[in-house]
């Protein structure tokens, strides 16, 4: 394992929609936040409006080098993938843009809840929803893309990469098997970071599950050596939109 650098990830529903980013300055070892901008071609928040730039601000002696912040999509895969990578990036920079420190664009690739549209989707429409993102993400931002996920590609047997060029795992467990991303089609030195503790439950001996004065979320271990080398290969660069 490498240095514990750790970052929650938060989406309006979380937290009664008032996180209490204060909270985690001081919060052992976490280094940042990462925030549901988007999902589809409609959906977006107020709620990422007002808190994108309030992590960004939150503690600027620190911003950009021990203290980052990321944004993610929700893909739905019945709609096409570049209008949401467009919606996406059109979201971001109306709530501020992206900034130096900022982790690279994240797109969530999940079946969802039971009543999700995601759960009928092909896995060639996974395919090709998510590289089309992707592929977006690359043409109007010059940016690389992370990948969130591991159920849809477990369940519908997908090993593409889909375009992506890092990959965010959840498993809760207290172990990170080889076979959860090398399946996929991932090798190691490609996953950026493993998701341990979903909603306050995870079972990684050592690791917290929750921070005082901030409640249950997700929290998220960065898996490079040093949180230097996580900066300089996903974070750093200012984002301009074409």
């Amino acid at each position: 394992m490498s240095e514990r650098n750790l970052l929650v990830d938060v989406y309006s529903g979380d937290l009664g929609g008032k996180p209490n980013w204060e909270a985690l300055v001081d919060a052992p070892n976490v280094v940042g936040a990462i925030l549901k901008a988007t999902e589809g071609t409609t959906f977006h928040t107020s709620w990422f409006d007002d808190n994108w730039p309030a992590v960004h601000d939150l503690v600027p002696d620190r911003y950009g080098d021990t203290w980052l912040r990321g944004a993610y999509h929700f893909l739905k895969f019945d709609q096409d993938g570049a209008a949401q990578a467009d919606f996406y990036l059109r979201t971001v920079e109306k709530a501020g843009g992206f900034d130096v420190g900022d982790i690279i664009p994240i797109v969530d690739v999940e079946l969802g809840g039971e009543n999700n549209s995601n759960r009928t989707a092909t896995a060639a429409q996974i395919v090709e929803c998510t590289t089309a993102f992707a592929e977006r993400i690359r043409e109007q931002a010059n940016q690389q893309t992370m990948l969130y996920g591991n159920g849809a590609m477990r369940d519908k047997g997908i090993t593409d990469r889909m375009g992506c060029d890092w990959l965010w795992v959840p498993r809760y467990t207290a172990q990170l098997p080889r076979n959860i991303y090398e399946r996929a089609g991932w090798d190691l030195g490609s996953v950026a970071m493993w998701q341990y503790c979903g909603d306050g439950t995870g079972f990684l001996a050592g690791y917290p599950t929750r921070f005082d004065g901030f409640g249950a979320v997700d929290i998220s271990v960065v898996l490079f050596d040093t949180l230097a080398d996580f900066r300089n290969k996903v974070c750093g660069q200012v984002i301009e939109i074409e």
